[in-house]
């Protein structure tokens, strides 16, 4: 059996899913015969590839090659996807973002759509011994069902996450032909239970479809500590774009620092963005003098790990807007370490009173303050945490055990259409 994996730019560092799937690919090299890489960008630094594991980058070749164009995206009105969009969302014609938003994700899902039949040409491989995986729930998904035209034997899976589930987290709140994709893809795997429930409340006539693909990390090999010197450190992990209010993390901790100043406050932002050096900027010249703040950027998982194996770390805190299951959450946790997280997404099945505090969905910087200062009055109830937050990634998300089971469930798809 032979899969097939779809990417942003894995193995290429470009969209930065290394931290999410090196260790996935590692699993589902063992239970395949063949394990196909399919990235759509081969940018950046390319990483080794574990045994058993090849790259196709014709995929990438032909994106590389394709632009959006008046013509092509006029031809899009001759597909009943097209149309059937705008009879349900009439208020598409009114946001060209989102008209345009639908003309690409139609031409790029012919585009691969054209690649699959093509691929299936060059490779002499019959169809039944082939399962295709898109980590994200794109357009990608959408061609390789569309191919199903031609090719009734394909099967294809597809991951859903964040930006690729949740429609609301878009300007004009829409995702392009999303119940044509979900009908020609044979079973989506939400990481969380938050995007399974939005799933089956938002399109429950594929409710059959839906089944919970939980994420993982493997174990680290330590426990992370907490401060013995009197201080108060806090780490955050994501990328500097608005979702992740990191800005409102700043305001937070600054407020902590203002009412408890006989305390001192270390935070360390791990993550890449255009408001690096602003944030940078904004602590130092707005921080009282016992608080500092360090954005060291973000080199990697295990530099990342190193981090929180050579220094103390006292709570892990991550405010952001919208969320599928973070994986820099799930990293903390693995290390022991307690969290404070807005109730977004799959922040609410990782954080509770447990091992952490789970603040409002929306909160000011006034509550993300009080959290920290009860997170670090209480010694004794945050070594509990620690232990209780290693125990979370035990139960639910334990690389080995998650994406072992991952690439069972596609295993049996791929069976039980054989029959």
């Amino acid at each position: 059996m032979i899969l097939v994996l779809f990417t942003a730019s894995y193995p290429y560092d470009y969209a930065a899913e290394q931290t999410f799937l090196e260790e996935e690919v590692r699993i589902l090299a063992g239970k395949f015969e063949r394990a196909i890489l399919v990235p759509r960008y081969r940018r950046g630094s390319k990483f080794p590839l574990p045994d058993g594991v090849e790259t196709d980058e014709s995929y990438a070749g032909l994106f590389a090659a394709s632009r959006l164009s008046i013509g092509k995206a006029l031809r899009s009105a001759f597909s009943s996807c097209f149309w059937r969009d705008l009879a349900a969302r009439p208020a598409i014609l009114t946001h060209p973002s989102a008209l345009a938003r639908l003309a690409g994700f139609l031409q790029n899902a012919r585009l691969t759509q054209k690649w699959v039949e093509a691929w299936f040409s060059r490779q002499a491989l019959p169809p039944q011994d082939v399962i295709f995986y898109t980590y994200w729930f794109d357009e990608t998904a959408m061609g390789i069902g569309m191919a199903k035209r031609n090719i009734p034997e394909i099967r294809v899976v597809s991951r859903a996450h964040g930006y690729d589930l949740y429609e609301e987290r878009h300007d004009f709140p829409y995702w392009p032909c999303r119940r044509a994709a979900i009908s020609l893809t044979d079973c989506i795997f939400p990481d969380s239970e938050a995007g399974l429930k939005y799933l089956q409340a938002k399109y429950p006539q594929f409710e059959s479809k839906y089944r919970t693909g939980l994420l993982g990390i493997a174990s680290p090999g330590f426990k992370s500590s907490s401060s013995t010197d009197g201080a108060f450190r806090i780490v955050s992990c994501s990328r500097l774009v608005p979702v992740k209010r990191v800005r409102l993390l700043l305001e937070g901790i600054l407020q902590a620092a203002a009412r408890k100043k006989e305390l001192r406050f270390y935070w360390t932002h791990f993550g890449e963005g255009d408001e690096r050096e602003r944030l940078r900027e904004d602590a130092a010249r707005n921080f009282p003098p016992n608080a500092r703040a360090d954005f060291p950027g973000y080199e990697s998982q295990r530099t990342l790990f190193e981090f929180y194996r050579d220094n103390p770390v006292d709570v892990f805190v991550n405010v952001s807007a919208s969320e599928g299951t973070p994986v820099a959450v799930m990293e903390a946790v693995s290390c022991g370490i307690p969290v404070i997280a807005t109730a977004v997404g799959g922040n609410v099945e990782i954080v509770s009173s447990r091992n952490g505090i789970l603040l409002s969905a929306n909160p000011s910087p006034d509550e993300i303050a009080s959290a920290l200062l009860e997170m670090c009055e209480d010694r004794e109830e945050n070594a509990q945490k620690r232990e209780a937050s290693l125990q979370v990634w035990r139960e639910k998300y334990n690389a080995p055990v998650n994406f072992t089971n991952f690439a069972d469930a596609l295993i049996q798809i791929r069976r039980k259409r054989l029959r």
